[in-house]
């Protein structure tokens, strides 16, 4: 395992960097893929939309990367992968860490399909079943285990990033740097990304706003129960009172 820790000059990517980076390369890698399966449940043959979505996931798992080293949520999101060592992370690196979605999709397909089919109708256990049902759990167990190390490491890195060394960290163009062609056109997204984590921003500083109003209002305010507890001490005073004067 190589973790070295970040290397200095970088900061590391935010919470909502990281969402916004997540739901745009889950739209473009899954949007048509799940378009194609709904057409094939409801009877359609889907062969245009699967090359379809097969060509997109190519795109933004392979050939972006190989290219610029980021994804398209990447990009929009300003943020890129680094390694301790302050370089790029290797291809395999990327393709694991950006197909664990993916691989968690196949896993559940795999577990739901093949759960039932362990045996034929003769009772005979199906090799081939097992082989794909435990494929499946395996892949699934992989997702799990890279969140439960995400949420367990001060730097958000998954399992992928603690194996590899690598972090995700907000883009800082290097000194002299200059993106041309593809990367250029790219990079011009991330006014959309700007726009979409300033909102979060803004939501998340309005709710904090809002908790702190009223943590102060419940600690001025005294509550019904201490007022009552006020009137039960007061009303024995005021009988002992009337009870001297009798006398």
């Amino acid at each position: 395992m190589n973790n070295s820790g970040l290397p200095e000059g970088y900061e590391i990517a935010t919470q909502n960097s990281r969402m916004l980076a997540w739901l745009m390369n889950f739209i473009w890698n899954f949007g048509v893929l799940f378009g194609a399966l709904f057409l094939s449940v409801m009877g359609s043959t889907p062969t245009i939309p699967a090359v379809g979505a097969l060509i997109m996931l190519i795109i933004n798992l392979i050939v972006i990367p190989i290219m610029t080293g980021r994804t398209l949520g990447n990009f929009i999101s300003r943020t890129r992968y680094i390694t301790s060592a302050d370089g790029k992370p290797n291809f395999i690196h990327g393709l694991l860490v950006n197909s664990v979605g993916l691989m968690s999709l196949v896993g559940i397909s795999l577990v739901i399909f093949n759960m039932g089919s362990i045996f034929d109708d003769a009772g005979k256990v199906q090799p081939i079943n097992i082989g794909f049902l435990v494929l499946g759990i395996i892949f699934v167990a992989v997702r799990i285990i890279d969140g439960r190390f995400k949420k367990n490491s001060d730097q958000n890195q998954g399992l992928y990033d603690m194996l590899f060394g690598a972090f995700l960290v907000k883009y800082v163009p290097q000194e002299g740097e200059e993106l041309t062609g593809l990367a250029a056109r790219l990079e011009g997204m991330a006014n959309f990304g700007d726009s979409f984590t300033a909102k979060r921003e803004e939501s998340r500083l309005k709710k904090v706003g809002k908790a702190a109003i009223k943590a102060e209002e419940g600690a001025t305010e005294p509550s019904e129960d201490s007022e009552e507890k006020k009137s039960e001490v007061s009303k024995p005073k005021a009988k002992k009172a009337k009870a001297k004067k009798v006398e």
